[in-house]
C-alpha cells in the first residue's frame, strides 16, 4: 500500500499528490512572476483586481488577493508611487477611498500577464472542458472541507 512518504508520484495517495502539486505550482508561480515582471506577486494580483473592477476599496482588493489589508498597504503605496494606480475619495462618502488603475498600470499589467502566461504554457498540458470540470469539482470539494474544518475562509493569506 502506498504511503505518504512514497517517492513515486504514480503511487502517492491522491491527496498527497494534490498537495505536492500545489506546493510545486506555487513555487513555479513565484518564479514565473519574478521572470516576467518587476511587480511582486501581490502587486500583480492587486492591479488585476483593480483592473477587473475599477474603484474597489483597499479592503475589497485585499479580499480578492487573499491577504490582510495591512499586508496590502505597502504594496498599494508602492504602486501609487510608481504611477500604476491612484487613490480617489468616494464622491458620496468621503471616508471611502477608491483605487483606480492608470494607463501606465494597465500597460504594465498586460505585459506582466503576457509573460506569466507564456511561462505557464510551458508546463500546462491543457484539459478538456469535461476534465477541467472534474478537477475543479474535486479541488473545490477539498477547499470546502478545509474551510469547514477551519471555520471558514477569512482571506488572510
Amino acid at each position: 500500500m502506498p504511503g505518504f512518504l512514497e517517492r513515486d508520484p504514480q503511487r502517492m495517495p491522491l491527496n498527497w499528490l494534490v498537495g505536492l502539486t500545489g506546493r510545486r505550482l506555487s513555487q513555479y508561480w513565484e518564479q514565473a512572476v519574478a521572470r516576467s515582471t518587476a511587480l511582486s506577486q501581490t502587486a500583480l494580483l492587486a492591479l488585476t483586481a483593480i483592473d477587473e473592477r475599477e474603484g474597489r476599496t483597499h479592503r475589497e482588493v485585499a479580499e480578492s488577493c487573499w491577504v490582510r489589508p495591512a499586508t496590502l498597504t505597502p504594496v498599494i503605496d508602492a504602486l501609487e508611487a510608481d504611477g500604476l494606480l491612484t487613490r480617489q475619495r468616494d464622491t458620496v462618502d468621503r471616508r471611502v477611498v477608491r483605487l483606480r488603475i492608470t494607463s501606465v498600470g494597465r500597460a504594465a499589467l498586460g505585459d506582466a500577464w503576457r509573460g506569466v502566461r507564456a511561462e505557464f504554457r510551458r508546463i500546462d498540458p491543457g484539459a478538456s472542458p469535461a476534465e477541467e470540470a472534474l478537477i475543479r469539482k474535486y479541488l473545490l470539494t477539498i477547499l470546502s472541507g478545509l474551510n469547514e474544518r477551519e471555520g471558514g475562509c477569512d482571506h488572510s493569506g
